[in-house]
This record gives structure tokens, C-alpha cells and sequence, in this order.
């Protein structure tokens, strides 16, 4: 799944690809886009976040790992965002943006020299795709849960 799909598209394309069963959860979701990148991913709980980061998407050389803070109260959101942005096909928060929320703000001044990269309007567009990702997602999660176990495994047939 590549970068310039729109999000309805891609919450289509992430149900297509999974099975009935998989198509019951979040964690099969995140299971079938697995088995369709050829990637491992990863769903780690994070003490460690800073403040007002309530998760993020680390795309390692072989594997993906999503992390959600353990103080977050809507870990599925949180996942089914960072998620949106692995289906999405983005590439993740500018390095200068990471810093600067781990670093203290004393040191800000000094990460954008050494780093020297500048934030864009990109990077807002692509949360937003994330957060629409996230609630089509889950709103088509939670109307799957509600159907007759019956029709749903119909349904999942239908899709493929």
C-alpha cells in the first residue's frame, strides 16, 4: 500500500486484504497489512513517550513497531492513527519535531542548527489523513461488530 491513495481508499484496500477473521479486530487489521507489506509489526505499550505524544510509527530496515503511551486512553485510536500513516504511505515526523518534543527547550535552538531541516504543511496534512484513517477505521470496526456473526463471514467472503 503506497502514498497517494485517498483514506477511503485505504481503509477499503486494508479490509479487502484481510480475512473474515481478521477483519473482526484492530489486531487482525494490523495482522493482514502485516502479511501484505511482508513485514513484521510490532504493537508495543510506552512508558517512555513525552508528554502529549500518544503514539508514534517507527519503520525499522526490516520490521515496523507502533508504539502507544501506557497512559493513553484510547490505545485502538492511537494504534488505528500511526497505523493510517503506514498504509498511507508516509514517512514519518520530520527529524527537527522529534527532537524538539524529546529535548528540553533549551536545546531546541540547537537541534535545528546541527539538524538544520525545516517543518512543512506536510506533515499537518498527514495527520489529518491519519486521524480521518483512524476514524474510518474503527466507525467500520465497530458497525462490523454490530452485524450477525453470519452476515459478517458473508461479508469477508464477499471482499475476498
Amino acid at each position: 500500500m503506497q502514498g497517494g491513495i485517498g483514506v477511503g481508499a485505504a481503509v477499503d484496500r486494508v479490509f479487502a486484504i484481510a480475512t473474515a477473521a481478521e477483519s473482526r479486530t484492530l489486531d487482525g487489521l494490523l495482522q493482514a497489512v502485516s502479511r501484505d507489506r511482508g513485514r513484521p509489526l510490532a504493537v508495543i505499550e510506552s512508558p517512555n513517550l513525552p508528554a502529549g505524544v500518544f503514539g508514534h510509527w517507527i519503520r525499522f530496515a526490516d520490521r515496523d513497531e507502533v508504539s502507544y503511551a501506557s497512559w493513553a486512553q484510547t490505545k485502538d485510536r492511537t494504534v488505528a492513527h500511526e497505523l493510517g500513516h503506514i498504509v498511507l504511505g508516509h514517512q514519518g515526523r520530520p527529524v527537527l519535531e522529534v527532537a524538539q518534543a524529546i529535548l528540553p527547550a533549551d536545546m531546541h535552538d540547537l537541534a535545528a542548527l546541527v539538524l538544520r531541516r525545516e517543518c512543512t504543511d506536510e506533515a499537518a496534512a498527514e495527520e489529518l489523513a491519519a486521524e480521518q484513517f483512524a476514524s474510518l477505521l474503527l466507525n467500520r470496526l465497530q458497525s462490523i461488530g454490530r452485524r450477525e456473526p453470519r452476515l459478517r463471514s458473508r461479508w469477508g467472503e464477499a471482499l475476498g
